[in-house]
């Protein structure tokens, strides 16, 4: 019974198997076909170009999420400043009615 488990489970390595390979001499006057060489060539040079798209196509993305990034980081940068400088500005006892006033207004409110 083991035997027979072992038989007919599957090789783990892969099997190596050989290959025929024909050789042929070339004759004397051999001239290969320019078609292929500018075909190739085009082929590149398309290649190449959409590549090139795509990339800038990429960078345009990532320009565009750094600038909405940036905006937003400033808008929030400047409005911490203007807290700031308000909160510099008001006296102590100007803040501490202020702040009540607001509690009141968002409670009834709610």
């Amino acid at each position: 019974m083991g035997a027979q488990e072992e038989e007919a489970a599957p090789p783990t390595e892969k099997n190596k198997n050989s290959k025929e390979v024909f050789f042929s001499v070339l004759p004397d006057r051999y001239e290969p076909l320019m078609e292929e060489v500018e075909e190739e060539e085009e082929e590149r040079r398309r290649r190449k170009e959409e590549k090139k798209k795509r990339k800038k196509k990429r960078y345009k993305k990532y320009r565009k999420n750094v600038g909405k990034a940036l905006r937003l980081s400033w808008r929030c940068l400047m409005l911490g400043l203007q807290n700031v400088a308000s909160v510099y500005s008001t006296p102590a006892c100007a803040a501490s009615v202020l702040v009540t006033e607001v509690h009141r207004t968002a409670g009834s409110k709610a």
